[in-house]
């Protein structure tokens, strides 16, 4: 927990700093993740066509051709991958979201258990 100077209070301004960088850091991973799910096809189509042009007969031929192809292939991991890593990201901007809800709540349950007394 980020605690404020010299208290046992919650320190808002570090939370709410670490909360944007870990929303930044999700933000840009999901784009870059996201940016290889858009290029696919174009990667797929691509790679058809040179097969397209050494006299491959059809398209889907070419299409199965080039999905075992090494280049769509590790392209293809490098996709999943950066989704991992997007989704990873994820979880733990949401698991710090989720951190700040229980401290409120354990701050709101402090406050009324000294209201009891």
């Amino acid at each position: 927990m980020q605690l404020g100077h010299n208290s046992g209070t919650p320190d808002a301004e570090g939370i709410a700093h670490e909360l944007s960088k870990r929303g930044h850091a999700w933000a840009d991973t999901h784009a870059a993740a996201q940016a290889f799910e858009e290029a696919q096809k174009s990667v797929l189509a691509e790679v058809a066509a040179d097969y397209r042009q050494t006299g491959t007969k059809s398209q889907t031929e070419a299409e199965g051709l080039a999905r075992a192809n090494k280049k769509y292939r590790d392209f293809v991991v490098e996709m999943v991958e950066a989704r991992r890593i997007a989704n990873r990201a994820r979880v733990n901007f949401d698991t710090y979201k989720v951190w700040i809800e229980l401290i409120r709540t354990k701050a709101a349950t402090e406050r009324a258990q000294m209201n009891l007394r």
